[in-house]
């Protein structure tokens, strides 16, 4: 979530309406943007990724014309060729393969301007940009530099220029090292051999990206003119974030100009035609439970923004603006006629077909494990399926073995998948060791394991792991529990001797039920509480639930 900052009197002035006080705090969340403050002149609201157009105040004051009411016409973008060409040189693909331009004309940057824009920018950067890793954008004054221009990669001591908002020529080396762009960013380039660079026909630096802009092309109060690259490792990300921000412009009467794109081969950009998706009236009449006809619905959808272009027998042709990047099926279309019909207007009713309702079996049974053991005097917790390496293995003194991983963590926190409940009950006896003792909890929750048979290559199975914590416990006490657990659900099974690493040699076995090995209890071992830094014994036991039956 990203928290915009809009002035009322420049948001009121773009929406053409003096909104009130139920504007503000009811009818503008409607749309998915919850109010988070206000104070004088300056009001706060919270955008959802998936509405990157919502990020400028200008995005945001066409969303409101259409929500409102006041605006029921398809905006209509127009451009024209600038005539300038950018070319991709073949080094810039192993670093950053990705670039789409613009131009931006007969510009009048105000401080209400410039405001918008650098907001829009930063707050793209660090949502739907993915902290500039999939996206960056850069900015120039176009009469500052002369066309045409290139993009490539090259040695970081290669190049040097004056980079925004320092006074001296520097490389980009030493832009890593000591602009605070720099030391942000540096993450996304460093590991690369070279580096990239949009240079115009004379060498003057446009660019650095993702890193910084070069000084050369500031955008002041005195631009006419205005150059837009946007770079990244996402074709499509770069081509959506580009409609979004010339649209923009467009809101305020700048006029928009394509730029030729030269790599592999020749693409113009911007291309801001709108898209089409078919929607049939009976799939969103099933799902909302209404009974909309053909008019009523593009009566609707024109309040976000939406437009029926033809229909054919009980389905239509929707027109999507360019820069609404949250549409990609007809599902999206189905919510934004919840969203404009508001959710509150729904009423509850009975369903046609009537059905007799029932408990989940596997919730059933979870619920008796669950009062089985909070009956013999443990505490539930829940913890969280994710995990990582050190948790699930080092602390544990196992081997690594095989997990099912996250792709692109944003945190080496939580990067895997948990097979196992026991190292997040020792995880919790950590954080509780100020809590008085004993401390006796459980927890029945699920776990991953890798698995080729299953379609996505991975089994959910449910685990029931319960510990004991006390200055003095011992294998006995939590041996006591586990027979009660199996006493009270009326199954019986066996101990048999074996070895883990996790726990003391010869005060640990496995738990058999019906010729089958379904888990394990026993003594921590020492080295596992010193890695927990736990200071008192545990004792522990985990079994599979689904392997009791």
């Amino acid at each position: 979530m990203a928290v915009v900052e809009f002035s009322l009197h420049e948001l009121e002035r773009l929406v053409g309406k003096t909104l009130t006080k139920n504007d503000i705090e009811n009818i503008i969340p409607m749309i998915g943007c919850p109010l988070e403050k206000r104070e004088g002149d300056k009001i706060f609201y919270e955008i959802f990724p998936n509405r990157p157009d919502l990020l400028s105040v200008e995005g945001f004051s066409r969303a409101l014309r259409c929500f409102l009411g006041i605006s029921k016409k398809k905006s209509q973008y127009k451009t024209k060729p600038s005539k300038i060409k950018l070319t991709v040189d073949k080094s810039v693909k192993a670093v950053r393969p990705y670039v789409v331009c613009a131009v931006v004309r007969n510009v009048k940057i105000t401080e209400e301007v410039l405001i918008s824009l650098i907001q829009m920018q930063e707050k793209i950067h660090d949502t739907f940009g993915r902290k500039r890793k999939k996206i960056a954008i850069g900015i120039h004054d176009l009469d500052k530099v002369s066309p045409d221009f290139v993009y490539k990669a090259v040695s970081p001591e290669s190049i040097s220029f004056v980079p925004l908002d320092m006074k001296k020529k520097i490389n980009m080396k030493e832009i890593l090292k000591s602009h605070p762009k720099g030391k942000d960013y540096a993450h996304l380039v460093e590991n690369h051999k070279k580096w990239p660079i949009i240079l115009d026909k004379n060498n003057n630096v446009l660019s650095f990206p993702p890193i910084i802009n070069g000084e050369l092309t500031r955008v002041t109060e005195k631009t006419k003119n205005l150059f837009i690259d946007i770079t990244g490792t996402h074709e499509i990300a770069i081509n959506q974030t580009l409609n979004i921000l010339v649209t923009s412009f467009a809101e305020r009467g700048f006029f928009i100009e394509t730029v030729e794109v030269i790599d592999d081969k020749k693409i113009v950009t911007p291309d801001l035609d709108y898209s089409k998706i078919k929607v049939n009236l009976d799939y969103t009449n099933k799902l909302l439970d209404l009974d909309l006809k053909k008019d009523e619905f593009s009566s609707i959808i024109q309040k976000m923004d939406l437009y029926v272009e033809k229909t054919t027998g009980n389905s239509c042709d929707v027109l999507i603006p360019p820069y609404r990047v949250d549409i990609m099926h007809e599902i999206d279309i189905v919510e934004d006629v919840a969203i404009a019909m508001g959710y509150q207007q729904f009423q509850a009713r009975l369903p046609r077909v009537p059905t007799i309702a029932e408990r989940l079996e596997k919730n059933e049974e979870r619920n008796l494990l669950s009062d089985v053991m909070i009956g013999l005097g443990f505490q539930e917790v829940i913890t969280m399926l994710l995990t990582n390496d050190h948790n699930e293995f080092i602390k544990m003194n196992v081997k690594e073995s095989d997990v099912c991983r996250i792709l692109n963590s944003v945190t080496k926190e939580c990067n895997i998948c948990r097979k196992g409940i026991l190292p997040s009950l020792l995880r919790v006896l950590t954080q509780n060791k100020h809590v008085e003792y004993p401390q006796n909890i459980f927890e029945i929750g699920e776990c991953v394991v890798p698995d080729l048979k299953e379609e996505t290559g991975a089994r959910n199975m449910r685990n029931l792991c319960a510990a004991i914590s006390d200055v003095q416990v011992s294998y006995e006490d939590i041996s006591s529990k586990l027979d009660a657990l199996f006493r009270n659900l009326g199954i019986k099974y066996s101990l048999k001797k074996t070895d883990h690493p996790s726990f003391i040699s010869g005060r640990v076995a496995e738990i058999i039920v019906s010729g089958k090995s379904i888990g394990i209890i026993g003594e921590i071992h020492p080295m596992v509480l010193n890695n927990w830094n736990l200071e008192k014994p545990v004792v522990a036991f985990e079994i599979n639930v689904e392997r009791l039956k």
